[in-house]
């Protein structure tokens, strides 16, 4: 056979080899795609997600939207993209990323504040989904060290959540203390809409840091030592954590819907930390 006949032979092979691979990838997509169809609910809200065959209909309320996809693989993640390929996203929702626990994820997109998120179940799933599930740990429930190391409180105000005074604005709020070369670091901030920001950044005293301590105590926060609660709605929870000289550890945290109300009574703390002199709020 010349030489040149077995060249053309060798780009035939190559082609053949490319297009059986296509047709791999898109029977694949395909195949992804029929697993998914049917409908999904959003744990977060009361949006639902209709698939079928290489499109979905995202509804809230009386308002929907019809959007055509693709499947996209990469690095070992699988989403679902717009079929336009000069977009990703489907309108102001993000592209959506099939988890490996089955669910569906995609972000709202916005600019100056918290995006929703969405995480899209199959209905049967949901009851599942909303249970408060109890991860706490057998955690000592008295502490004998007196001197507080490292503290941090962080959680979400939404407006007189927690029983906090209307003074104190919506936002994200963020207290630490760390002890740094023999001196007490605090600092303290407010993120609040927009995402504008309120902070305080300081050298606190002795004498402050072991008040708080004695403030953990008197406040019976301590007996809670170890709790840990959750659910997979989207909703920012609180988190506190101090180490103690004697390596000591306080961990108490919550999430979900486990954090409409806070185990602890969380203003006194947060009353004790306005006893620095913390910005005007924004």
């Amino acid at each position: 056979m010349q030489k040149g006949a077995m060249k053309r032979m060798g780009y035939v092979a190559i082609v053949l080899l490319a297009l059986m691979l296509l047709c791999l990838g898109c029977a694949s997509s395909a195949g992804k795609a029929g697993e998914l169809e049917g409908h999904w609910v959003d744990v977060n809200s009361k949006t639902t997600l209709d698939i079928s065959g290489d499109q979905f209909t995202v509804t809230y309320g009386k308002w929907s939207e019809t959007f055509k996809f693709r499947v996209r693989t990469s690095d070992d993640m699988t989403y679902l993209v717009n079929s336009d390929k000069n977009l990703h996203d489907f309108g102001m929702m993000t592209e959506i990323r099939v988890r490996d626990d089955g669910s569906l994820e995609a972000s709202e997109i916005v600019f100056d504040t918290d995006p929703h998120r969405y995480r899209f179940v199959r209905e049967d799933m949901l009851a599942k989904e909303l249970e408060i599930q109890d991860l706490s740990k057998d955690a000592p429930k008295t502490i004998d060290s007196k001197e507080i190391r490292q503290f941090s409180l962080v959680f979400r105000n939404y407006g007189g959540s927690y029983g906090l005074p209307d003074e104190w604005q919506s936002g994200h709020y963020s207290w630490e203390i760390e002890q740094q070369d023999g001196t007490y670091k605090m600092s303290f901030r407010i993120m609040g809409d927009s995402y504008v920001a309120m902070d305080f950044n300081q050298e606190v005293s002795e004498e402050y840091v072991a008040g708080l301590a004695q403030l953990l105590e008197d406040q019976g926060v301590i007996q809670y030592n170890g709790y840990h609660k959750k659910n997979n709605v989207y909703r920012p929870g609180y988190y506190l954590y101090v180490k103690y000289a004697s390596k000591e550890r306080l961990n108490i945290q919550a999430e979900g819907d486990a954090a409409n109300s806070c185990v602890f009574d969380l203003v006194p703390l947060i009353e004790y930390a306005a006893k620095q002199p913390l910005p005007k709020a924004f």
